[in-house]
């Protein structure tokens, strides 16, 4: 009996050491980079524990102006403090240059196991001297950088988009193509989103030192630099963003106190956005909080008496009789009672400038009758229906959209409202179930500034290699194949400009611009969206804008004051 224990201890014994070998095999031979179920990789590991590091970069790409300037981010000189440098001897005169520049970093740096740099350290920005100063002496553990940091006040903040740490959807989006075990942060809203494929990377940049398990540099051992010096990537995103126009138009509304909507201003040449605002500002703690996160550019919304506009180019083409009348606009808008406004008898062209509503709805009537499907096909025609932003082929990307947030519009809801009087006037003016995006507005204003000429709308001009060299380049898309004639894109100009100089839009004569109104009902008690939306200068249009101002009141709306202040700012530069 005790020689059969003997011989199952024994047993045991040589299954426990097989086991052991086995592991130490799997451990330093077979899995050293993937071991276990979380493939962890050891080597990597076994180095972070002796290393003291710091990040330089996460190598993701980062997007740039028209000019090719940083948004959002910038290059600042830094230096960074390896947290033995409180055991090493320093030299009198670096030791009077950072206690000069802060007497106080040494206890600052307190008992830290970090690299740390040491703007963050002591809250202030480095100067030049001091960095020249540290870059000059090749001390260890002392290194002069250069970092990008984040923009001290955030623009365009919803075009751009939110960048955050979800490995679960990381993992969804890369598994089949990354080799990295860690999750990179990801863009979750805007272009970050939108070109997050060629902006992620697996190539983060670190400085680190070898240490012993003090914390002190081992001997004979110099900095290290991990990560690739690599000429093409990160790639940077070339927007066709003009940061001077996108910080003027960040700051009227945020003067005039704007709540929900914003601005989105176009070159009529090109059809490229300027500038793009959206209010409210997202919540960087919680970008849903209250749907903070939506670009109200790109969100469709009740346009009013805008929408007039779509009416008036199809009433031109199909040249009714109608518009050689004359319009009793003291009556309301389906002729059954008194206006709110008592206008009197106005023609077809007072009419569009005095924003008459029974002029109209008669006028979308009469159109019914002869084609059921006109005012949707005017407003394809006007480019307000579909998404306006570029669309296209990129690498193995069918059908890839600059801006796939964009909503797309809407005229109607029920078919059947097409053969009702009153619901084919209701959405004569913009209203019932009409809906279009401010984006769409100004590519039709654009589209009307341009005589007639229709195009989608750039936001990222190209994609550059991190030597500047390009990638790709987004070349312009026209279509004139479904657009109003040139001669209407004329009419429609001058009645722009009518409603300006001696219309609903006077509050802006002078400024040469042309333009339509528009207060849309929302179904809410004193909340109405306010629109203006034109191009300017009148003769030979540079710009098409669109400012709204959402679920406001009458009085509280803002619109006015935020488009000729803009315009003003934008002629007189």
């Amino acid at each position: 009996m005790n020689k059969t224990r003997v011989q199952v201890c024994i047993g045991i014994l040589l299954l426990f050491f097989g086991f052991a070998i086995y592991k130490l095999i799997d451990i330093q031979l077979v899995s050293p980079e993937s071991y276990g179920p979380e493939q962890v990789n050891l080597l990597e590991e076994s180095v972070n524990q002796r290393t003291s590091q710091i990040t330089l970069s996460s190598g993701r790409g980062i997007f740039v102006d028209r000019d090719n300037q940083p948004l959002n981010t910038s290059l600042k000189k830094d230096i960074i403090i390896f947290p033995f440098v409180q055991s090493i001897e320093l030299t009198p005169t670096i030791e009077d240059t950072l206690n000069s520049f802060d007497e106080n970093w040494e206890n600052k740096l307190g008992k830290k196991d970090e690299a740390v740099y040491l703007s963050d350290l002591v809250d202030q920005e480095i100067t030049d001297s001091i960095y020249n100063i540290i870059n000059k002496a090749s001390i260890p553990g002392i290194v002069a950088v250069e970092r990008n940091v984040p923009g001290e006040l955030l623009i365009a903040s919803h075009l751009l988009g939110v960048i955050r740490s979800n490995e679960e959807e990381y993992r969804v989006r890369y598994e089949e193509n990354t080799t990295s075990n860690h999750a990179q942060p990801i863009g979750i809203s805007g272009l970050e989103k939108t070109f997050d494929p060629f902006l992620i990377s697996e190539n983060d940049q670190k400085l680190m030192y070898h240490v012993d398990a003090k914390g002190d540099p081992l001997l004979g051992l110099d900095i290290r630099f991990q990560g690739k010096n690599d000429p093409f990537y990160p790639i940077q995103v070339q927007t066709t963003i003009d940061t001077g126009i996108q910080s003027l138009t960040e700051e009227i509304l945020d003067k005039h106190g704007l709540i929900k909507g914003g601005v989105v201003l176009l070159d009529v040449d090109t059809q490229e956005v300027l500038a793009m605002a959206s209010r409210p500002s997202i919540d960087q703690s919680d970008p849903f909080n209250n749907n903070s996160i939506n670009n109200q550019m790109l969100t469709a919304h009740y346009p009013g008496s805008v929408f007039k506009t779509v009416v008036a180019a199809a009433a031109m083409e199909s040249n009714i009789n109608l518009l050689d009348e004359n319009y009793n606009c003291s009556l309301d808008l389906y002729g059954e009672g008194t206006a709110e406004r008592d206008l009197g008898v106005l023609n077809f062209s007072q009419s569009f400038a005095q924003s008459c509503n029974y002029t109209f709805g008669l006028l979308a009537n009469q159109l019914m009758t002869e084609n059921r499907s006109i005012l949707e096909s005017y407003a394809d025609k006007l480019g307000l229906l579909t998404s306006v932003g570029w669309e296209g082929d990129l690498y193995h990307f069918d059908n890839f959209k600059q801006l796939p947030e964009e909503e797309e519009g809407n005229v109607w809801g029920n078919e059947e409202d097409r053969y009702v009087e009153r619901a084919i006037a209701q959405t004569a003016i913009g209203q019932k179930e009409v809906k279009v995006t401010p984006l769409a507005i100004a590519n039709m204003m654009a589209t009307i500034a341009n005589n007639g000429v229709k195009g989608e709308v750039k936001v990222v001009d190209q994609l550059l290699y991190n030597n500047g060299t390009t990638m790709t380049k987004f070349a312009p898309h026209a279509n004139i194949d479904n657009s109003i004639k040139g001669e209407t894109a004329k009419q429609l100009q001058q009645l722009l400009a009518a409603v300006v100089q001696n219309g609903t839009g006077q509050r802006l004569s002078g400024l040469q611009i042309a333009g339509k109104s528009g207060t849309a009902q929302t179904g809410r008690e004193d909340q109405y969206h306010h629109w203006f939306a034109g191009f300017f200068p009148v003769e030979n249009p540079e710009y098409a804008m669109v400012v709204v101002d959402l679920d406001q009141s009458t009085e509280k709306a803002k619109t006015y004051q935020v488009y000729k202040e803009i315009t003003t700012s934008l002629l007189e530069s």
